[in-house]
């Protein structure tokens, strides 16, 4: 009796677990949708008592057209939450940016905050700088990956890997004063990419109205400093995709 009346438990099922989880899921998912609709809300109502403009889709900055090496990447991908004015003699934008990867099962969407920053006159050669892992980077090396070194500066280089289009331009636009600046405003998980007049910080994640505010902070900090350097770019035509990788 005891043996059938298991069985039957088993084969009817009691759907009320069924129910939790679904309305669970659903739970998450409106809770998701709301905080995506407050944060948008509050960046909006900054913009709105700072003199910046609110847009979900991109603006283009004065005299650049040309994309960066992260907005290269996916099959497809779009904007949103943007905030665009000026301080000073500066531009900036800052967005949220979303990139797809892959199709059906294999595909993947990647999220990052993006931070530009563009002042008539700057002149700076293609690089790109992330945080380095003495793990992996030392086996991206041997595999022939790019990561420019300053043998009198060790404090740089094995806190950053530093690639650029043209190795001799960034050398030598990467004097003391310029690697300083890094060391000291760096802050985790911020990647940099610079490429003509124009300097990019990004980090992965749709950050926060507050975690914008430090992206940009951050951002201006470096920028101001590195665009005092005299540079005169070697290089020509700056490439329409700089590519780097690791």
């Amino acid at each position: 009796m005891g043996y059938r009346s298991g069985r039957y438990g088993r084969g009817n099922g009691d759907p009320t677990s069924s129910f939790m989880i679904i309305g669970i899921i659903i739970v998450i998912f409106i809770g998701i949708g709301i905080y995506h609709y407050l944060r948008k809300k509050k960046i909006r109502e900054y913009c709105e008592k700072n003199r910046l403009t609110y847009e979900d889709s991109p603006v283009s900055m004065t005299g650049y057209s040309e994309p960066f090496d992260i907005l290269t990447h996916g099959n497809s991908s779009y904007y949103s939450a943007g905030m665009y004015g000026t301080r000073g003699d500066i531009e900036l934008n800052i967005v949220d940016y979303t990139y797809v990867t892959g199709y059906g099962k294999n595909r993947h969407t990647h999220n990052y905050t993006l931070c530009q920053l563009y002042r008539e006159g700057t002149q700076f050669p293609c690089f790109f700088i992330r945080d380095e892992n003495a793990f992996f980077d030392s086996i991206g090396s041997m595999l022939g990956g790019q990561d420019i070194d300053f043998a009198e500066d060790k404090t740089f280089s094995d806190k950053f890997v530093l690639q650029g289009v043209n190795e001799s331009d960034v050398r030598r636009f990467f004097n003391n004063k310029v690697r300083r600046a890094f060391v000291r405003h760096h802050q985790k998980g911020n990647c940099y990419e610079s490429k003509g007049q124009c300097f990019l910080l990004y980090r992965s994640g749709h950050c926060s109205l507050e975690g914008r505010i430090a992206m940009l902070n951050n951002a201006l900090k470096i920028f101001n400093e590195i665009s005092t350097t005299n540079y005169e770019n070697s290089m020509g035509d700056i490439p329409r995709n700089p590519k780097y990788y690791g």
